[in-house]
This record gives structure tokens, sequence and C-alpha cells, in this order.
């Protein structure tokens, strides 16, 4: 029988981790409604179980409402504290130490949809040309929101995110070709040149997610720094873990590698209600005399654990683990002002508590 380490990343403010993913979520459910909502209206499309104020009327209110689901992401996201992300973060791009392209695109797309509903407020004041100009920008607001989620998140490969993401581009591309189709107000160059720029946004969002977040290691590779990254998920083993011996091992590896490794694991409870730590013990070839330790201590969930802290070892070296998905694990450890970023794909034999898979790494500089 395999286990699996189901669950992402979490940490010990979990009521904040989950509730700022949850509304995030949610905030680009209702950001898709509103844009669908949107096309359906500017086509006039009416019936009399549905007239044309009712679409009109359903557009405001759910731009409003994620209006406030934003805000709740963005307030319960800077509460956490698990990564530096701050207010100012959330209307000044690409200025956070954390995966800072990402997180911007965030910051860009609360800009434009501000951007939108303070303009749909003055709409009598700067007239409708105006307004309606300001107003496309709810169409480049929704896919710079999608690469967001997908960049920043750290649940991004779990089914449930995944599927949400599939389900809001889906709805997006089926209105809007329903909407070029339907619309016979624009000229049919018009309507080749918006169909034409909608396949490459949508195509470019495909590709992005499968060579990027979708891949392992992409906790390294979206722009944190190492030394932020061996500070995520922090805190020390807990008690009763035992310790690894630091003295032992060599320098860390200055050149990118892939092994096999083989170990054990153990789950054991901790503290009350279903607190475990789970243990993972792996010899690596390259260094036989240094294994390699994960600790995970969180919530049992689904056979696995939502990580609330956790700690790397790995002779000399210390670190923490950055991501978590299904049973691949993202780590960054550091020693000597060297760090290096493992990413390990595991299978865990839950009958014999064995595990056997690979590891890859890559160093870097643990003073970034």
């Amino acid at each position: 029988m395999t286990a699996a380490l189901t669950a992402t990343v979490g940490h010990g403010s979990t009521a904040f981790w989950y509730l700022t993913r949850a509304a995030g979520l949610v905030s680009l459910l209702l950001l898709t409604a509103t844009v669908v909502l949107g096309m359906v209206a500017s086509v006039g499309w009416t019936t009399e179980r549905w007239p044309r104020f009712l679409s009109q009327s359903l557009h405001r209110n759910l731009s409003l409402l994620c209006m406030v689901f934003i805000g709740i992401h963005v307030v319960t996201t800077v509460a956490d504290g698990y990564v530096p992300i701050g207010l100012l973060d959330a209307v000044v791009p690409f200025r956070t130490a954390y995966r800072p392209l990402w997180v911007g695109f965030g910051a860009v797309a609360f800009d434009l949809l501000l951007a939108v509903a303070i303009t749909s407020g003055l709409r009598r004041r700067i007239g409708a040309h105006s307004w309606r100009a300001v107003h496309w920008l709810a169409y480049l607001c929704w896919p710079v929101a999608v690469l967001h989620g997908l960049g920043t998140g750290s649940d991004t490969r779990l089914s449930v995110a995944l599927g949400i993401e599939a389900l809001c581009v889906a709805a997006v591309v089926a209105t809007g070709a329903w909407r070029l189709v339907a619309g016979s107000a624009r000229s049919a160059g018009w309507r080749v040149g918006a169909a034409a720029a909608g396949l490459v946004v949508v195509l470019g969002i495909g590709i992005f997610a499968l060579a990027g977040p979708l891949r392992p290691g992409w906790s390294h590779r979206s722009g944190t720094s190492a030394a932020l990254l061996a500070k995520l998920g922090g805190g020390a083993s807990p008690a009763g873990a035992g310790a690894v011996s630091t003295a032992t091992g060599s320098a860390l590896p200055t050149s990118s590698f892939s092994d096999q490794v083989s170990g054990t694991f153990t789950t054991t409870p901790t503290g009350g209600g279903d607190r475990v730590q789970v243990v993972l013990t792996m010899t690596v070839p390259a260094s036989p005399g240094s294994p390699l330790v994960v600790r995970l201590d969180g919530t049992a969930v689904d056979g696995g654990v939502s990580m609330a802290s956790s700690q790397v070892t790995w002779g000399p070296a210390t670190g923490t683990v950055t991501a978590l998905s299904g049973s691949t694990i993202d780590a960054t450890v550091s020693a000597g002002g060297s760090a290096v970023h493992l990413v390990l794909d595991l299978q865990l034999d839950q009958a014999g508590g064995s595990l056997t898979g690979t590891v890859a790494g890559t160093p870097g500089s643990g003073n970034q």
C-alpha cells in the first residue's frame, strides 16, 4: 500500500492560510462570472425569464462581491505573516521578495479591477465613452489574475485548485467564442483579431502552467531568493524528534545533480487530536555518510499531513520544506553561505514503512 503526502504546505496560523487561499479561489470564480456576464450583457442576450437588466444588475453585484473577497484575500495574506507580503504590495506591483513577478500580477489585477469599479461609480460624470474605455480593462484583469493564481499559489498542483482554474478558463473561452459569433455589431476583421488574441492568451496560460507551476521545483524557480526559501515553513524540529548530527558530512554540492534515494518513514501522533509528525530518513548515494532527513509536523489529512512546520537536515546543512504536493517535496538547505534547492519525488510504502524515489538538487547562494 502506498501512502502520499497529500496536503500542501501549511504553517502555524492555519486558519489564515486556508482562508487566504479559499478567498483567492473564490475571487477568481467571481471575477470569471463577472467577465462572463459582462460578455452576455454586451451581446444583449435576453429571454422572458432572463431580462437584460438582470444580467447587468447581477454583473454589477458580482463585481462588488469580488472586490470584497479580494480584500479578504489581501488582509488574510498580510495577517498570516508566512511570507513577507504587506498591504502596500497589494497595490504596488513587483516589490515583494516572495515570488515578486507573480504576486505583482495580483497587484496589477487588483489595480485594474479597482479602476473599473471607481469609474463605474463615476460613469455619469466621466461620460459613457471614457467609462467604456476603462471598462475594457476587466478583460485584461482576468488573464493577469489567472497567472497570479497559478504562479503564486503553493497549492497550484492540487486537483481542486487546478479544477477551478480549468473551469474558469473554459467558461471564459466558451462565452468569448459565443460573443464573437453572436456579436454582429463588430466587423469580421475585428472579431478574427479578437479570436486570435484570445487564443494566444489561453495557449500562453496553458504553456506557462505546464512549464512552470505544474513542474516540481516551482518554489525555487518562481523568483524567491534561497535565503527567503530557507526561512519559509520555519521552526526548529518538534520536541522529541531527535537530532541529526551536523558534524558529519561534506560541503554542499556545487553543481546540479540528480540521484536515487531510499530509506524509511515514520508517522507518529503528537500532542492531541489529529496532530502527527512524519519523519522521512533517506540515503543519498552521492553522500552516503550524511542522511537526508525531512520532518513534517501538522494535521493528519487523508493518509498524509497538512504541514504546519518542517525541518530538513543533510549533514551540516539545515533548512525547511518550501512546497509539498502529493509525494513531491521542495526544500532548501543551507550551510556556510551556500544553499541547495532540493526536489524529492517519493513513493512511500505504508505497510513496510519504506520509501524510494529521486532527488534533484540545484545549488545557489545562501546569502541572496
